[in-house]
């Protein structure tokens, strides 16, 4: 019985001690991060940029964000935030939400809610931005801020690059697109830029198509494109045996605009020049994109025609997704095309 009065007592006694001691004897925490931050109707996910103390959250077109109250504030444990969640803001401008950590100090974050333009360009059209990707330069800011991609990640692992920025002068780049030998299993590779991925996993060095996710979420509707480039086949135009094949080989530049839901595509618009002509000097290519199905009359249906599982569109529908295709060989999927076929490309625009 004296034990259990003795413990009783102790602890008592502990308790007053840790009640005197001041709050802030063992530190307080200094942290005042916004963890996650969501706005009801945005098109995709947050960008959120712990360093600049920054956030991004992208609108599709026509979104009023002019008295948005956020669904989702998540910030540091023991901080609070102001103005809270439940406050509605005008998003049309930059919005400053002040972070008070629980030392008292504070962080001011900025949100910028981005709601796509009427008439918007793709991203780094221009192809000013190149990244190291190791060893290698891809198009883009980083892995994580472009949305062009080239088939480079899969054949560096066993050869060079063969698509690659050119200096032109005055911080202007252009990307070159060459047709190379490839060192084993097949012919060659050809050069390749497009919107989308490389995918993840295991190469398939037989089936390039089954290595790329074409496409990037796009809900506007061009008229036409234009782009600058020059063009010069490669001297022996093979089949994928290495057999002489008549004429020349054929650069690819197309566009496609799709309506995707679920595991449908449905082809809304097309945008495709093919040609086999040597382009000696900076040529600007106009294409228009024709709404609707295509039909046998237009010249380029044979190999711009639907894939089997996709099925036109409405020429009236809005697309979901946009995809941009160049390469130095139209054939070389198959590896059919003309080693050495180079395409430089520069200055992709959108027409509306």
């Amino acid at each position: 019985m004296k034990s259990i009065l003795y413990n009783l007592s102790f602890l008592f006694c502990l308790i007053l001690f840790l009640g005197c001691i001041e709050d802030d004897k063992f530190g307080l925490s200094d942290l005042k991060e916004i963890k996650t931050f969501e706005i009801p109707g945005q098109a995709s996910g947050t960008t959120i940029n712990s360093e600049e103390r920054s956030i991004s959250i992208s609108f599709n077109i026509g979104e009023d964000v002019s008295a948005k109250v956020p669904s989702v504030i998540e910030i540091s444990n023991m901080a609070t935030i102001s103005p809270t969640v439940e406050e509605a803001q005008g998003f049309s401008e930059p919005v400053l939400y002040t972070v008070m950590a629980e030392d008292g100090s504070e962080a001011v974050w900025t949100v910028i809610a981005e709601v796509a333009e009427a008439q918007p360009q793709i991203e780094n059209s221009n192809f000013n931005d190149w990244y190291d990707a190791g060893g290698y330069q891809q198009p883009g800011i980083s892995a994580d801020e472009t949305v062009w991609d080239t088939p480079n990640k899969g054949l560096t692992i066993i050869s060079d690059p063969n698509t690659t920025p050119e200096d032109l002068g005055n911080g202007d780049f252009a990307a070159k697109l060459v047709s190379t030998k490839a060192p084993f299993l097949v012919r060659m590779a050809a050069g390749a830029f497009y919107t989308g991925s490389f995918t993840d996993g295991a190469l398939n060095p037989v089936d390039p198509a089954a290595n790329v996710n074409l496409g990037i979420v796009f809900t506007a509707r061009p008229q036409a494109f234009k782009v600058d480039y020059t063009y010069a086949p490669g001297d022996e135009y093979l089949d994928a045996d290495g057999n002489p094949l008549p004429g020349s080989d054929e650069m690819d530049i197309y566009l496609l605009l799709d309506k995707r839901e679920g595991n449908q595509i449905t082809r809304i618009g097309t945008g495709w020049y093919r040609s086999g002509d040597t382009v000696a000097d900076w040529t600007t290519l106009e294409v228009n994109i024709k709404y609707g199905a295509l039909s046998a009359s237009d010249p380029e249906f044979e190999y711009a025609n639907i894939k089997e599982g996709e099925i036109w569109g409405n020429a009236d529908d809005t697309p979901t997704h946009i995809t941009v295709v160049f390469t130095s060989s139209a054939l070389g999927d198959f590896f059919t095309g003309a080693i050495g076929s180079e395409l430089r490309i520069n200055n992709f625009e959108l027409i509306y």
